[in-house]
């Protein structure tokens, strides 16, 4: 992401008053608490080189050209 000079906000969840709360909730939501959860916008696009078929993280997004794509269409480059 830095690399892209993209815009985005990092989340330490072991730092963070409410961290457990929020794992709690990525467990709701997307079935798993591990981290790096990587949202671009409102999807969900796993860590860095696994996560939902349709994604598979920003590492597979990168390889297969899809990445700056997603990024521009949410305004973060």
């Amino acid at each position: 992401m830095d690399e892209k000079k993209a815009k985005y906000t990092v989340v330490e969840l072991d730092v963070v008053n409410d961290g457990k709360a929020i794992r709690a909730e990525m467990a709701n939501i997307i079935d798993r608490t591990s981290v790096p959860a990587i949202w671009i916008g409102s999807k969900f696009v796993g860590g860095c080189n696994d996560g939902p078929t349709e994604f598979g993280g920003i590492v597979s997004l990168d390889e297969r050209q899809e990445l700056d794509s997603l990024l521009k269409s949410v305004g973060s480059i």
